[in-house]
């Protein structure tokens, strides 16, 4: 703990007392001694005048002269004055606080002040508080430096919840000991020893005051924004936009010197789905704390009815609540009980959902428990990211893609109003985690293709076949957009072609093959991404949907579409059908841009409280986890 001597208010400046007094007190020192000099000077060279005025010669005239002139009285005079100037200001101007304005409140003072000389040498001092130095002076600053956690010199009861929200942080996957930078309880115990007329009892009450408004800052901004900064750190591919709550405003509504629509006051989490994995954190670190669960040591593949030891370990592993008796044959079958205990696991782990004990589902029972609680808090990390606000509108819509789930989800009030499967990037051509605003949508679009696909899957079939795009309804123009020409072919030497030598441009036309499909959504990006229909459906069959070059291809693209459209007037959904079978591409722009985030969550809490893990498809778990473990 740092201490701080008091602090005295000029008319300028604050300064420290002591060194106030230290610095006029030497001026004083200094003046008297040349005063002093002075007049004796003076008074033996007057002296000698009276009693020998006949010796006095013109160059001691003139010297005498020189002394009363250069005399230091002057000067001295001028010093007290300043010695005495802010004495004086200080009297005459009652809004200038005093030294006991600023640390005299043992009589009951609550509206007492400190100045930002104080908390910039406490909190400065303070390894762990120094990073919300700006932060803790921008509280008081606003507050005009007043006290933020006493009332009648005692504490509020704030301060005891937040106390209690540092002490449970390992519930919300952080750690406590990172936020008790130094005992809260144990000072204020020692505040309230100390003595009422005690100088050094107003001075423990402003460092207690300073160190709860900077532990609330350390706590809050990890459990509010997360305590890894995904834009910092490149490795952790997250461009969704910030989280900007304001963390001062924040601390005057747990105050209650404000109001706002967020559970500030109750320490509460901004989103639902992260409040979901917190009770699923609990249930897991439960089953550590029972040991964990038992391993399944299984081979081959284990079909219903068939009998084997394995099915023994997997009744333990996924029917614990069922007494096994090992000596009775009957639970070394692999029965209907067992199948569906299966099959649900498979469906909470993405695995290919058919009942059967296999490969996968072997290694996926054999993650141990402490894997799935670091999984679990990488995932209520990321929810931290998100802005408090991901709708828009009076309706509060916005849509979001899971990309590890394979998922396109669209929530309407805090409600789901559809979701279906989603095909995204394969892992070479990942789809990158952001977010934007869905502004119009594109019907019967050509496909643009991008010059990295021209290179690496159109070339080699131009070098087989000179008229291969016709085969799929291509062709190569000047540009892309309604002034774009036909180009032969043959204008272009496909042998030494490469993405950064070709001048020209290859679409492909709208119709049933388009690879966009009948539509495509659009939130103008630097990534070129987008979502969008696509003529192969049958992927959407697959478990592991990872096959697109970054786009997202939607399973129900009209429905998706109708729904967008709704505020649209004349939009229904057989209209949209209609322009999705058109020959001819149309933009239409939404009434109103909606938010779309394309996200990364390998762990969710469905409505009805099951458990989703997917694997870590392009390792961003892994790269958080580095930077947050």
């Amino acid at each position: 703990m740092t201490t701080s001597s008091y602090t005295f208010y000029s008319p300028i400046t604050p300064i420290p007392l002591q060194i106030y007094l230290n610095f006029y007190g030497l001026i004083f020192v200094y003046t008297s001694v040349q005063l002093f000099c002075a007049i004796s000077s003076t008074y033996f060279h007057l002296n000698a005048d009276v009693q020998e005025p006949d010796k006095i010669t013109l160059l001691e005239k003139k010297r005498m002269k020189k002394i009363l002139t250069n005399t230091p009285l002057p000067q001295a005079a001028l010093s007290m004055l300043l010695l005495l100037l802010p004495f004086l200001a200080a009297a005459s101007n009652n809004s200038l606080p005093t030294a006991s304005d600023t640390l005299n409140v043992a009589n009951g003072n609550e509206k007492a002040k400190f100045d930002r000389h104080y908390i910039q040498e406490y909190i400065g001092n303070e390894n762990e508080y120094r990073h919300q130095l700006e932060l803790v002076k921008q509280f008081y600053e606003e507050r005009d430096f007043q006290l933020a956690w006493f009332k009648n010199n005692a504490l509020i009861p704030q301060a005891d919840k937040l106390i209690q929200a540092i002490d449970k942080a390992h519930k919300e996957g952080l750690t406590a000991a990172d936020y008790k930078v130094i005992d809260l309880q144990e000072n204020y115990r020692a505040y309230e020893a100390i003595p009422a007329k005690d100088p050094t009892k107003q001075q423990k009450k402003q460092e207690l005051d300073l160190a709860l408004t900077a532990s609330y800052f350390n706590y809050a901004s990890d459990f509010y924004k997360g305590a890894v900064d995904p834009h910092s750190t490149a490795s952790i591919e997250w461009e969704v936009k910030r989280n900007k709550i304001k963390l001062n405003k924040a601390l005057e509504t747990i105050l209650q010197e404000r109001e706002s629509t967020y559970p500030y006051y109750e320490f509460e989490a901004l989103h639902e789905g992260y409040l979901k994995l917190r009770n699923a954190l609990l249930q897991y670190r439960q089953i550590q704390e029972r040991g964990g669960w038992p391993k399944v040591d299984g081979e081959g593949v284990i079909k219903l009815n068939d009998t084997s030891e394995v099915v023994l370990d997997v009744r333990r592993r996924l029917l614990p609540q069922q007494r096994v008796n090992e000596q009775d044959s009957v639970y070394f079958v692999y029965d209907q009980q067992v199948k569906d205990a299966v099959t649900t696991f498979q469906k909470q782990h993405g695995l290919a959902v058919d009942g059967v004990l296999g490969p996968q589902t072997y290694k996926s029972l054999n993650v141990p428990v402490d894997e799935r609680i670091d999984q679990i808090v990488l995932n209520m990390e990321r929810w931290r990211w998100l802005p408090k606000d991901l709708a828009k509108g009076d309706d509060n819509r916005y849509v979001m893609v899971n990309i590890p789930a394979f998922r396109v989800t669209v929530m309407e009030n805090g409600e789901e109003m559809m979701r279906m499967k989603a095909v995204v990037g394969k892992t070479m051509h990942s789809t990158p985690v952001f977010s934007h605003q869905i502004q119009y949508l594109m019907f019967s679009p050509y496909w643009n293709v991008p010059n990295s696909i021209v290179e690496d899957d159109i070339k080699p079939h131009l070098q087989k076949n000179i008229n291969w795009l016709e085969t799929q309804d291509m062709e190569m123009v000047n540009t892309f957009g309604p002034n774009a020409k036909r180009v032969s072919v043959h204008n272009v030497n496909w042998n030494t072609m490469t993405q950064h030598n070709f001048d020209y441009r290859i679409r492909q036309r709208p119709g049933p093959n388009n690879s966009l499909g009948r539509v495509k959504f659009i939130f103008p990006n630097e990534y070129a991404v987008y979502l969008h229909d696509t003529p192969a459906n049958h992927l959407f069959d697959e478990r592991d949907r990872d096959f697109s070059h970054g786009c997202v291809r939607v399973e129900r693209p009209a429905d998706l579409a109708t729904y967008l459209l709704q505020d649209k007037p004349g939009w229904d959904a057989s209209r949209v059908r209609s322009a999705m079978n058109a020959s001819n591409q149309q933009r239409v722009d939404l009434e109103e841009s909606v938010p779309v985030y394309l996200v990364y969550f390998t762990t969710w809490v469905e409505a009805d409280g099951t458990v989703h893990f997917r694997d870590d498809l392009y390792g961003h778990d892994n790269a958080l986890a580095q930077q947050l473990f």
